[in-house]
């Protein structure tokens, strides 16, 4: 990432007061600007944003509303939020002011996400077998991602140590765990 690029782009909005990227799915903290005055602790607040994201996902696919194209905006008392994640296995947060307007905070988050989208780095689905992507799915998304992988063990037959290791699932029992985690998750297909 060329960080002179990004931050003077940032520097541009002046109700922003700190962007995080947070690597998905262990929520790990990628890269981050805040205003100098700012003592957030970035690991932390990336972790938190992570799973805002991944909790949102739950809520929506409860209603049967899910999307890929998600965007969560959080009013605060002193703060506006906005949340998106990104295809490329990222979220980003944006802190701005409270007083900044809507219509304008999304204009910034359009251009930025446009900017880092160029600069974030590619993961191309096809570098993966299509068991890990499907490993990888299901444990950001599910309910309860401790106990995911168990549960597709039972439902598509496959052992648990191999579900661990799904580079290794032949087409087959990559296709029986797919529709296992189709199940779980509540979907007809899997976007991967």
């Amino acid at each position: 990432m060329n960080d002179n690029d990004l931050q003077q782009s940032l520097r541009g909005i002046p109700s922003l007061r700190g962007l995080f990227v947070t690597a998905m799915p262990d929520c790990l903290l990628f890269h981050s600007w805040m205003r100098r005055e700012e003592e957030w602790a970035g690991e932390e607040v990336a972790a938190y944003f992570g799973d805002l994201i991944r909790a949102n996902s739950q809520g929506l696919r409860a209603l049967q509303a899910w999307s890929s194209e998600m965007q969560v905006t959080i009013e605060a008392s002193d703060v506006l939020l906005v949340l998106r994640e990104l295809p490329s296995d990222f979220v980003v947060g944006f802190v701005f002011e409270k007083s900044a307007p809507l219509g304008v905070v999304r204009v910034h988050v359009k251009q930025v996400l446009a900017l880092l989208d160029a600069m974030l780095p590619k993961i191309q689905p096809e570098q993966r077998a299509r068991g890990v992507r499907i490993a990888e799915f299901l444990v950001r998304y599910a309910p309860d991602a401790h106990t995911a992988m168990q549960r597709a063990a039972l439902k598509s037959g496959i052992s648990l140590a191999l579900l661990n290791d799904p580079q290794q699932l032949t087409p087959d029992q990559t296709r029986l765990f797919e529709n296992s985690v189709c199940d779980i998750l509540g979907l007809d297909a899997l976007s991967l």
